[in-house]
């Protein structure tokens, strides 16, 4: 019997659950059987109705499903307008174990354990059967890692230098490498071996590449050789800088009334707009970029002259800043000096005027 294909995604490894509903009633049977059928020794028949839900699987979409009972017929089933695998077996009153096989094309990719039942006159069995995925799963590949690559930084014209990689692949995949160069007259030795030599019959600078491959997912580096021409006394610097900005700060003032934030990107204007009516404590949140440098050292100091203490350090260093108890007019100022010697100021403007007492 032909079983067309259903469509389905085969990213998971799910269970088959068979349901088999045994009715009182050796060979396979169609629904509308009678009940009261027996056999020729006058024992009664069971009607054993089987469906199958087909879920997806690593091998495949499952195209065929059988049900054997042990020392007994087999039931090819069928599949329904739902796309389930559905038959009957027609056995006589007694005790039974069944398993069921799932397959792909001719492929076994599930079966399950034997499962007892009970056929009984006058009474109604259910069997659930739980038709485990066969297939191995397949964990994702990963491509290789390079350990270590060594090569000159120059040479001189037909002498050779020596290159050399060497790389791992946490599959165990056996592993190939390729090295090649933008020079035309730049040759290699050894092209696909982990050491190999490289000459030039000119002067020039040649970018080499070389990748190391798994067979479906490489690595690769690439690097530059100065060739000089062997008579002359001719050398290269080879400079890598780095520009050191100074600390870049985003302050900001918060109470119970207000919030000020005065931030490097945003802030055209350092005077908070609101003023500070309370004479609690406000809360100071400062956030340092280091850029290229390291940390260092951190100060905020306050022209009015209120005590400011070191709260907490996380993504801001926090502090809690007691603002004058009489009107005035107050600088929040903080000074970051990076491992540099590289200092970045940053201020914030407050006026202070706090509720008068009654």
């Amino acid at each position: 019997m032909a079983i067309g294909k259903m469509r389905t995604s085969v990213l998971s490894a799910m269970g088959l659950v068979l349901c088999a509903g045994l009715l009182p009633v050796s060979g396979c049977a169609q629904h509308g059987d009678p009940l009261d059928a027996g056999e020729a020794d006058g024992s009664r028949l069971g009607i054993a109705r089987l469906s199958v839900q087909a879920a997806p699987t690593t091998a495949g979409d499952i195209t065929r499903v059988t049900v054997i009972v042990q020392s007994g017929p087999e039931a090819e089933l069928t599949r329904d307008p739902d796309g389930n695998f559905i038959g009957t077996l027609l056995l006589p009153e007694g005790s039974y174990q069944i398993v069921g096989n799932a397959f792909v094309g001719d492929q076994l990719v599930g079966s399950s354990a034997p499962v007892s039942v009970e056929i009984q006159g006058g009474a109604a069995t259910q069997a659930n059967l739980r038709i485990l995925d066969l297939a191995e799963s397949d964990d994702i590949g990963h491509s290789p890692i390079v350990l270590s690559l060594t090569y000159p930084l120059s040479t001189v014209v037909n002498q050779p230098a020596q290159l050399s990689i060497s790389a791992v692949d946490l599959d165990d995949d056996a592993l190939a490498v390729e090295w090649t160069s933008d020079c035309a007259d730049g040759m290699f030795s050894a092209p696909t071996a982990f050491v190999t030599d490289f000459t030039k019959p000119a002067a020039g600078t040649c970018e080499v590449s070389v990748s190391v491959t798994d067979g479906e997912l490489s690595a690769s580096e690439t690097f530059s050789i100065m060739i000089f021409e062997e008579s002359q006394a001719q050398g290269a610097v080879i400079i890598d800088g780095r520009f050191i900005a100074r600390p870049m700060m985003t302050l900001i003032l918060q109470w119970p009334e207000g919030n000020c934030h005065v931030a490097p990107y945003s802030s055209t204007d350092g005077t908070c707009q609101e003023p500070i009516t309370t004479s609690s404590p406000v809360e100071l949140l400062l956030r340092v970029e280091w850029g290229n440098s390291s940390p260092g050292t951190v100060e905020v100091t306050d022209s009015c002259g209120g005590p400011i203490t070191l709260t907490g350090l996380t993504y801001y260093h926090m502090y809690d800043w007691q603002p004058p108890t009489a009107h005035a007019a107050c600088l929040i100022t903080a000074r970051a000096t990076n491992s540099d010697g590289l200092s970045g100021v940053w201020s914030a403007g407050v006026l202070v005027r706090p509720a008068q007492a009654e």
